[in-house]
């Protein structure tokens, strides 16, 4: 007996049912084909009237047959969860020997006829069927494996899935003819494939197709779910479409196109990852991903804004994928842009405590410190003449405690800091810190005395004003004098009583930078000797400048 030929037969063969093909041969009847195609062998008579086939036991040879899948044998096939990311749980159905109560779901779990996944707002679980189908459940999203099963004689299988809110992708495994064997339903339509890549959204409204390889079949569904209802629109490559009320389905339209992501940044140094995509025109929605490997099974962060700019936070060090794409007028998501990611932040830098960001120091050392972190075995420290850090004055690793003292001549610096903890672990340089050294201010010179006043001429950079004082004491307790000058030129009056005199002053810059005092300096001045007009005309005075 010669094999059958096997080929999926046109709807026209069977307006109500979908139909297998089997190409007669000699010796076929009908009675023989039922008992190796239907589920219920006795039912030839269904063969005779799909066919109009007058004769049960002559059939023409090489006549296609219309064998209705609905009538054939099947096998139930189980899935199998290949990822699970964040809070997924199932119900599974009646009868599976489990309480009606969710369980939690996990990598490697078998998916039965009937079994409902949900996800949590940060869940996401991949599917594979025994096709090799694969369904990627979103955040968000309850869908319920309808049935999955093999027809053993025909060699095919078949899948339906029923989501009833939230967001699927689907990566249907080809198939060779006839009518599509994986289905999605929705409460607004039903979409049949037989082997793309698409998209599912549905709310309690409206769904959203978008195809992005070969055609989806969208026509609208039947009241409580039974079936389709209406004409089919074909979705092709590119393109969506959205099903409404009422068995509505829009008229297909182009997908928005992928933002460019070549834009981005690839290594990011901080915990919260800051992408500012480019803004599309006529956008009126954009969404991110990003995960773990490039299919995109094991999604770690998304997120949706009007706006093209996202801030992501809690993600471990590691290499990532990003994938963004935007939204149209009608919610249609458009082809997505992708970009490989790598974080590194941790161990994160220290917080630097001085100096301050764009301080000014009048001194010829400055001295560096910052926040010590818990996990560090050391830190590092680079000091360099330009923002870019390729002038360096100072690299220095293994600083053992939170600060240090560095010898620098006047000039502008930048200095960052690093954290190295165990081992060869070194985190992210922390963000540069403008640093301007300026010479400190000169000692006064010796003042000229005069029978009436101390005259001191003070160096002077331009725009600069002066805080002068004169004490009794080194600590500057017993203050003679305290002023305010917008010249070098100081003229005090001369104290009648002479004896130890301490002066010392500081610098105010144009830009309101106050300078440190000076260093106190002694001037030993006798006590006036007054003539008989009352005039002071003693002498022997000395200026010393070390510290008193």
């Amino acid at each position: 007996m010669c094999a059958a030929s096997l080929t999926c037969c046109p709807v026209a063969l069977a307006a109500s049912a979908s139909c297998h093909t089997h190409t007669a041969v000699a010796g076929d009847t009908l009675i023989g084909l039922s008992q190796r195609y239907l589920a219920e062998p006795r039912h030839w008579q269904v063969l005779a009237r799909v066919n109009k086939i007058d004769n049960p036991r002559r059939i023409p040879i090489g006549q296609p047959l219309c064998i209705p899948v609905e009538r054939m044998k099947a096998t139930p096939q189980a899935g199998v969860v290949l990822e699970v990311v964040g809070e997924v749980t199932r119900r599974d159905p009646p009868g599976a020997g489990h309480a009606a109560a969710m369980q939690p779901v996990q990598k490697g779990d078998a998916v039965t006829q009937g079994m409902t996944l949900r996800t949590s707002t940060n869940g996401y679980v991949t599917v594979q069927l025994a096709d090799g189908s694969i369904l990627k459940v979103q955040a968000d999203t309850q869908a319920r494996l309808d049935s999955s099963v093999k027809y053993e004689e025909a060699g095919f299988f078949a899948s339906t899935w029923t989501v009833l809110r939230g967001r699927v992708e689907s990566l249907v495994a080809h198939l060779t003819g006839g009518q599509p064997r994986y289905q999605i339903k929705t409460p607004q339509a039903v979409l049949g494939v037989r082997g793309t890549e698409f998209r599912v959204a549905t709310d309690d409204k409206q769904t959203w197709n978008e195809t992005l390889d070969g055609t989806v079949a969208v026509s609208g569904a039947m009241k409580g779910g039974k079936g389709a209802t209406g004409r089919t629109t074909l979705v092709t490559a590119g393109h969506g479409t959205v099903a409404g009320a009422q068995a509505h389905i829009a008229e297909p339209q182009a997908l928005p196109v992928a933002p460019v992501l070549s834009g981005l940044p690839s290594l990011f140094e901080r915990p919260l990852l800051r992408l500012d995509l480019p803004e599309v025109p006529g956008a009126s929605n954009y969404r991110i991903q990003i995960a773990e490997d490039a299919d995109f099974r094991r999604v770690r962060a998304e997120a949706t804004s009007p706006q093209p700019h996202f801030r992501v936070a809690d993600l471990p060090d590691g290499h990532y994928h990003l994938r963004a794409r935007v939204a149209n007028a009608q919610g249609l998501e458009g082809q997505d842009g992708t970009w490989p990611l790598q974080l590194k932040a941790r161990p994160e830098p220290p917080i630097p405590t001085a100096p301050a960001n764009r301080a000014k120091l009048r001194a010829r050392e400055a001295h560096f410190s910052w926040t010590a972190h818990p996990q560090a075995r050391a830190y590092r420290l680079q000091v360099a003449r330009d923002a870019g850090f390729t002038q360096l004055v100072l690299d220095q690793a293994d600083l053992p405690d939170p600060e240090a003292t560095v010898p620098l001549p006047a000039g502008d610096y930048h200095w960052r800091i690093a954290t190295t903890a165990a081992g060869p672990d070194k985190g992210p340089w922390g963000d540069a810190q403008l640093l301007l050294m300026r010479d400190p201010p000169a000692q006064p010179p010796p003042p000229v005395i005069t029978p009436d006043s101390l005259q001191f001429q003070l160096q002077a950079e331009p725009g600069q004003h002066f805080e002068f004082q004169m004490s009794a004491d080194g600590a500057f307790a017993r203050m003679l004098y305290s002023v305010t000058a917008d010249t070098p030129d100081i003229t005090l009056p001369r104290p009648p009583e002479g004896g130890r005199l301490y002066v010392r002053y500081r610098a105010v810059d144009a830009d309101g930078f106050i300078g440190p005092y000076t260093t106190p300096q002694m001037v030993l001045l006798p006590a006036c000797v007054r003539s008989s007009d009352m005039q002071c005309v003693g002498g022997g005075e000395h200026f010393l400048t070390t510290e008193p």
